[in-house]
């Protein structure tokens, strides 16, 4: 029996790291990633060293090969999308673009399917990715075998989902560490969805060479859910400190001129949203999630821990935090004493 070719393009993120790692080891799998080189590919991987970005370069390290599936992690914008069409057409049978449950219109329903309305007010990213997911519609009407996947959050290694951040997940943790408030957006209560990349990578292999998946999209989410207060109780429960919580509304946060708290929070955090398991069910026969929120934590503080050059302060961040609870907390005073 000859094997699949697979083709992965990017390879090295948070969630293609693991798809990686998961088909490096399958023996039925001919895996090549197609990235700038950078990093050290498991054993066995076969490695095409080009900037994705430069149209010419891919053409000739591509050459004659082609796929029975190329699964894409790094697509951002509508050009972006239309360039991979013009390299990979008549390339492979199955071309899977990595698109986010962010270009939904969250605000007007809870329960959300393949099919609810892609207009995210909010979010530049969620836009973006909707414009790239119409370019491979309509390409899929010509011909091009398009499979859209839709993660939610999706975690692992040195990331964790959390409310509000600088410019790591370790700046919120250090803060907990040192006993320092952290904000979480809102009540702390509205419901959020986080997969880890290991369930991630073993239900997404399911899809590679399914034909009834060609032409289809699917919202590959975590269907449990938690709020935002158990996800830091669980970190500080892990830490063994009492997370000290200050709730502050979305629509505050969003006001931030030095963070794009709008696009995370108003365009994505805030919602409660629920997501339909029904092509899940029937795209991914074995989908099963392994990683609660518990066994999450535990492995990304321990993989914090072995990688201590990944502890690194966010001096702005941490005053930015003080200066925004500081004020919250004297309006919050005036408040009562008036009202």
């Amino acid at each position: 029996m000859d094997k699949r070719k697979v083709l992965l393009i990017g390879g090295t993120g948070t969630i293609s790291s693991s798809i990686m790692r998961n088909l490096a080891a399958d023996e039925q799998t001919e895996l090549y990633v197609l990235n700038r080189g950078h990093k050290t590919l498991p054993e066995g991987v076969i490695q095409l060293t080009a900037d994705i970005v430069d149209e010419d370069k891919v053409r000739e390290v591509i050459g004659d090969l082609s796929f029975d599936v190329i699964a894409d992690f790094i697509i951002f914008t509508k050009e972006a999308a239309e360039q991979r069409i013009r390299l990979f057409k008549g390339k492979t049978k199955q071309y899977i673009f990595i698109s986010t449950v962010v270009t939904f219109k969250h605000e007007d329903t809870v329960y959300l399917d393949e099919e609810s309305v892609q207009d995210n007010i909010y979010s530049d990213y969620g836009r973006s990715k909707t414009a790239c997911e119409q370019v491979f519609k309509d390409a899929y009407d010509e011909g091009f075998p398009v499979t859209i996947v839709r993660p939610s959050q999706t975690y692992g290694y040195d990331r964790f989902p959390l409310s509000v951040k600088g410019r790591s997940c370790w700046s919120v943790i250090s803060r907990i560490l040192r006993d320092k408030p952290v904000i979480v957006h809102g009540d702390g209560k509205s419901v959020w969805h986080m997969m880890h990349t290991y369930d991630f990578a073993d239900n997404f292999v399911q899809l590679l060479g399914r034909e009834e998946a060609i032409g289809c999209s699917v919202n590959l989410v975590n269907p449990d859910s938690v709020t935002w207060d158990m996800i830091y109780h669980e970190i500080g429960r892990q830490l063994n400190k009492e997370v000290k919580i200050v709730h502050i509304a979305s629509d505050t946060l969003a006001l931030s001129r030095r963070y794009d708290n709008a696009s995370a929070i108003l365009g994505d955090k805030q919602y409660s949203n629920i997501y339909s398991t029904e092509n899940l069910k029937k795209l991914m026969p074995h989908f099963s999630c392994r990683y609660t929120l518990e066994k999450g934590a535990e492995l990304f503080l321990e993989y914090m821990n072995t990688h201590e050059e990944l502890k690194k302060e966010d001096p702005e961040f941490d005053a930015w935090c003080d200066e925004v609870i500081a004020d919250y907390e004297k309006f919050m005073a005036e408040f009562r004493k008036k009202h």
